[in-house]
């Protein structure tokens, strides 16, 4: 009795270990080929890919409101196709967003997100800007009928035109009335960087390699440091 409930429990066990290996080496094909089970469809799917890029930095990271990491780089892999909304969030700084629509075997990539600072740190200088009087629009910006196209490309609308519109890096700075305003493409985020005293338009000059923006508002000069927020 003993040896056959030995034997028994031998083939048992023998049985499990096959069966767990057989479903473990499913599941790794599986995974390795980026499929994954869709519960609504009742059929396995290429997934998806979601990839943060950049610069190590201390980011929380949140997939369509739900809090992943607190640091990029970051890649989420083996997501079903489908809407995604990614959020990159730190304290005194903007909200970056950008959704993505991802069909089978896409990817959605934010490279080298630049955050801009809630409040930036503003710097003042007595010394005027001199001759630096930007045109109304950057060559190649077309402004008509309320809407910015760059090179023929239609970028954003405005209910009210703006003094001046100009590329800075990869976004466009504007002002509205006495509004200096950025603007981001990715997600259509609009920030508030700066209030003028008065309506009308402002001498600037830019630096984008530095992120920083000399605006003369009077007799002041005001030096805008966009990735610096004000202590």
């Amino acid at each position: 009795m003993a040896t056959k409930k030995r034997r028994l429990l031998t083939t048992l066990a023998a049985t499990t270990a096959v069966l767990a290996f057989l479903i473990i080496s499913a599941a790794s094909v599986v995974w390795a080929n980026g499929l994954r089970y869709n519960t609504a469809t009742g059929a396995f799917e290429r997934t998806v890919l979601v990839a943060v890029d950049g610069s190590p930095q201390y980011v929380d990271v949140l997939l369509n409101g739900t809090k992943l990491t607190n640091h990029i780089p970051y890649r989420v892999r083996n997501l079903l196709p489908g809407h995604y909304t990614v959020e990159l969030e730190k304290p005194g700084f903007q909200t970056w967003t950008q959704s993505f629509w991802l069909s089978v075997g896409q990817v959605g990539l934010i490279k080298d997100p630049t955050l801009i600072a809630s409040k930036p740190l503003i710097t003042t200088s007595s010394s005027p800007l001199g001759g630096n009087n930007l045109e109304k629009l950057d060559f190649g910006l077309e402004l008509s009928g309320g809407e910015l196209t760059d090179s023929g490309e239609l970028i954003t609308r405005y209910s009210r035109d703006p003094f001046q519109i100009h590329r800075f890096n990869q976004y466009y700075l504007y002002q509205v009335g006495s509004e200096l305003r950025l603007y981001l493409t990715n997600g259509s985020q609009d920030y508030l960087i700066y209030t003028a005293q008065d309506s009308k338009k402002l001498p600037l000059a830019l630096y984008p390699s530095t992120w920083q923006v000399a605006v003369e508002d009077g007799s002041a000069v005001k030096m805008i440091d966009l990735t610096t927020p004000t202590p």
